[in-house]
């Protein structure tokens, strides 16, 4: 309460001491020629201003690496989201695929599955690390390879998947099943949440204004309808 009592004392005062010092009002001033309606024939009018707003990046080339076994492969992808599909459809045992910064599968094969990359501002992968022991083949595309989640229209499949998310979409109800662990991110902006993280199954419905993306990740199968 002194605390607010003394704020508003404070600002009494300065208001008054801002009428008493402040010089008669005179109105606002306004420039000759302009006030006579006059312009001055050889100076040119100003440029209109330039938008400032970041225009989204443009379309980027489908980027395709394959091998075969333990390998480290240089990307050329920009500074930009990019998804991964690895596919290793004779790999058993335990197969695995990090950049410098996070590891995008982790897994037993056979494998197929997609992630994103480049999710975080400043953290650009530059290089795969592949241990698998099979033929494998790595694709990267832009959001343009991605099934898109249209209201009411239910899509099923296994394994690691992400979707793009239209702005016609709010939310999207996901129902999984598998021995694992099961989580579900969503990427907005620059940044990813992970609103879903639990062992075992799941049945829900998650919040998901578009445009965003979605990314399922699990041991077995899905299906997710956006709405």
């Amino acid at each position: 309460m002194i605390r607010r009592l003394c704020a508003a004392l404070c600002a009494v005062l300065v208001t008054a001491g801002l009428v008493a010092c402040s010089p008669p009002n005179t109105g606002r001033i306004v420039p000759r020629a302009a006030s006579e309606g006059l312009r001055d024939s050889e100076t040119p009018a100003p440029p209109p201003p330039t938008s400032t707003t970041t225009p989204p990046p443009g379309p980027q080339p489908v980027e395709t690496h394959s091998g075969k076994g333990n390998a480290s492969v240089p990307m050329s992808w920009p500074m930009r989201l990019g998804f991964v599909t690895f596919d290793c459809p004779k790999c058993s045992g335990h197969v695995a695929v990090n950049t410098e910064h996070e590891l995008i599968v982790n897994d037993t094969g056979p494998y197929k599955g997609t992630q994103w990359i480049n999710d975080m501002p400043g953290y650009q992968a530059k290089t795969f690390t592949i241990k698998a022991n099979a033929a494998w083949t790595l694709t990267i595309t832009d959001e343009s390879g991605l099934p898109v989640l249209e209201p009411g229209k239910t899509l099923s499949g296994k394994r690691d998947a992400v979707f793009s998310v239209p702005d016609a979409v709010s939310a999207v109800a996901v129902s999984t099943k598998g021995n694992g662990n099961t989580a579900v991110w969503v990427h907005s902006g620059d940044y990813s949440d992970l609103p879903v993280n639990q062992l075992g199954d799941y049945k829900g419905s998650v919040p998901v204004p578009g445009p965003a993306y979605v990314s399922l990740e699990g041991d077995g199968t899905w299906t997710i309808t956006a709405s």
